[in-house]
């Protein structure tokens, strides 16, 4: 008799030991984590992928890299934005071409290591940036070899780059 018992609890302990339905971990999966900041949109952005932004800012930086102002002034918007080191420039493309040749000129044997990039477009489709990381290479007009690390953020309109944000990292000499 004590082995039908045993026979009819085996079940009930297999029963009791079965995982929680899977309901109550996916519901706290999507829930919106609480941030410790608030801000207007949060998880605003997407990531963009059809390339087509990206391969406009690698093409600038490479036009630059090259000094191709055919290629330059295909990427870059009629009036741009540019803040960088210690500088705004606002102005038309062809501005922006004779500062970006003149800027050049002080740097022989210009190399740029590109590191990575991401490119996203928010939400309602408004804004649509790419986020470029590289280290500039150069040779002054000395001799003296120097280097920067460069983070550039996009902001495209109709596929081409209206502003550019550039933050540079100097290394020590």
């Amino acid at each position: 008799m004590k082995r039908n018992y045993l026979l009819l609890i085996i079940p009930m302990l297999i029963t009791a030991c079965q995982p929680k339905a899977k309901t109550e971990t996916a519901a706290a999966a999507t829930s919106a984590p609480v941030y410790p900041y608030k801000i207007k949109n949060p998880d605003n952005w997407i990531i963009d992928t059809s390339h087509a932004n990206t391969m406009v800012a690698l093409n600038a930086v490479k036009s630059y890299e090259t000094m191709d102002t055919a290629l330059m002034k295909k990427c870059f918007a009629d009036s741009i934005i540019f803040n960088y080191d210690k500088g705004v420039f606002k102005g038309t493309n062809a501005q922006f071409i004779k500062m970006a040749v003149a800027m050049s000129a002080t740097m022989k044997g210009d190399k740029i290591d590109m590191k990575d990039w991401e490119a996203v477009t928010g939400k309602d489709k408004k804004e649509e940036w790419v986020t470029i990381w590289y280290t500039q290479h150069w040779t002054n007009p000395k001799g003296v070899t120097d280097s920067v690390e460069y983070i550039d953020d996009m902001l495209f309109k109709g596929g081409k780059i209206a502003k550019m944000d550039e933050y540079a990292r100097h290394f020590k000499r």
